[in-house]
């Protein structure tokens, strides 16, 4: 079946934004890049950066309402088509795009539910310049006081109402102040993220109401050509320790199935301080496999992440456990399908739980170069 255009416009959104190729230079104008040593400020980088091609603000969480347990994702993707064309109060029709993911698992139920809208900046969908404030319909993200509130949904299954307390951050990722993700320039991000946020309000499921509380991360990037041409997907996660350390780690893969030397694991102190690892480093083993029913892509669900730890100086073997196999954010009409789940985080010297984290494995599911070609 051909699909419709709009099927189309958002098959190629989702591949520009996973495969991040993307020119940065378009018929009338050049878009911003990342600059090394540029200060980035707040409340104002919180906000929406419209001279900038590709821009997300991303949430993932663990949440607990007694004995019960879920994740939660709420992802708010922009996509320019023309530089800096948005004002502080946008108007229908301008050339933003805005993409929104929800996703809630349910370990209990074995329920993994998820939903994505698609919408032109306007009434129905904006971001902000200058302060936190992002929107795709009903699901809403903006700064409120010291903190954040999250509102969102997943069709009529689910939803919820949260508020976001920082316990740590923001903190900048990248040694000089950018992201790098290839030898281009053009190929890096500004990478700002939240690495505790104290979570607390309520999940609607199932008809039931329940008060939860838990911990959260967000991250919100800030590029025009995320990743090298070079580059296929990524394996990614946020890994939130119980002695108050985390670690933001991934590696890029490339065509030859390859691991990119622009892959980067980082140890956040509890005063926020960083520790850089660069691949060859740490090691990161592929493990755990799930195939998807809907798609037929094989995830390796269950990695191990082999790190010094800086704390003592010896080695870390740490394995990420989902909560849930079926994590799996399906593109549906046109869109790109990747895993997005919740998982423990097991040291498997002490056989202890040590932690929780979120997984994120791209490109498993799709050829999203020759979408783009």
């Amino acid at each position: 079946m051909k699909p419709s255009r709009s099927n189309l416009t958002l098959s190629l959104l989702c591949g520009a934004f996973f495969s991040g190729f993307v020119p940065v230079q378009g018929d009338d104008a050049v878009w911003s890049v990342p600059r090394a040593g540029h200060q980035l400020t707040f409340p104002q980088d919180h906000g929406s950066h419209p001279d900038f091609k590709i821009e997300w603000w991303y949430l993932t969480g663990h949440l607990f309402s007694g004995e019960r347990r879920f994740g939660f994702q709420a992802t708010f993707f922009r996509f320019g088509e023309k530089p800096g064309e948005v004002p502080d109060k946008v108007a229908f029709g301008t050339g933003q795009l805005y993409l929104a993911h929800m996703g809630i698992s349910d370990p209990e139920t074995g329920q993994f539910l998820h939903e994505e809208r698609l919408n032109r900046a306007g009434w129905d969908a904006g971001a902000r310049v200058g302060d936190l404030e992002v929107f795709n319909g009903n699901w809403r993200l903006h700064r409120q006081g010291e903190g954040l509130e999250l509102v969102g949904s997943v069709r009529a299954e689910a939803a919820f109402s949260l508020k976001l307390l920082p316990r740590k951050g923001p903190v900048v990722f990248g040694e000089d102040g950018i992201s790098r993700k290839g030898p281009e320039g053009t190929a890096a991000s500004y990478y700002i993220t939240f690495p505790r946020l104290e979570a607390s309000g309520t999940l609607e499921l199932d008809g039931e109401t329940l008060a939860v509380t838990g911990e959260a991360w967000m991250d919100h990037e800030i590029s025009s050509s995320q990743l090298d041409e070079n580059q296929v997907g990524w394996n990614w996660t946020c890994i939130q320790f119980h002695d108050g350390r985390e670690i933001m780690g991934y590696v890029l893969r490339t065509k030859e199935r390859g691991v990119s030397e622009y892959s980067k694991l980082v140890w956040i102190d509890p005063d926020g301080s960083l520790i850089h690892v660069r691949w060859p480093d740490y090691e990161w083993e592929h493990l755990g496999h799930w195939e998807s029913p809907t798609t037929g892509a094989v995830y390796p669900v269950s990695p191990r992440l082999t790190t010094t730890d800086p704390a003592s100086g010896k080695a870390r073997h740490l394995r990420l456990v989902p909560i849930l196999e079926p994590q799996e954010m399906t593109g549906g009409s046109g869109g790109v399908s990747y895993w997005e789940g919740a998982c423990d985080v097991k040291d498997e010297d002490s056989g202890e739980i040590v932690g929780r984290a979120y997984l994120e494995m791209t490109g498993y599911a799709d050829d999203i170069g020759e979408k783009l070609r």
